[in-house]
């Protein structure tokens, strides 16, 4: 069984017991969170649900592992023959989660 879930503006592709990094979401490791936006639901039998935009009465249960930042990426701008050079970075803020449950209505 699989699923689609939305969160943060991106898609992932979930199955219980799978841990996934998303967009910070709000809350402490250890506490449960609920994903409300399915996209699609497939169960073992093959059977697929496609929502329309969503799975209607369809959660996912997650468990908060880690909330955390995630690698560094450096940005360098430059301009040819002028002598501009400029290195920034930055840092997302991440939350670790595992995949616990699908839930369909």
């Amino acid at each position: 069984m699989f699923a689609v879930v939305e969160t943060g503006s991106k898609q992932y592709r979930v199955k219980p017991g799978q841990i996934i990094k998303v967009d910070l979401l709000a809350g402490d490791e250890t506490e449960e969170v609920r994903l409300d936006k399915v996209l699609m639901i497939s169960d073992d039998a093959g059977a697929v649900t496609i929502g329309r935009p969503v799975v209607s009465g369809a959660t996912i249960r997650a468990t908060i592992v880690e909330q955390g930042r995630g690698e560094k990426i450096r940005v360098f701008k430059f301009k040819s023959k002028k002598r501009y050079r400029k290195t920034i970075g930055h840092r997302s803020f991440l939350t670790t989660l595992k995949i616990e449950e699908i839930l369909q209505a």
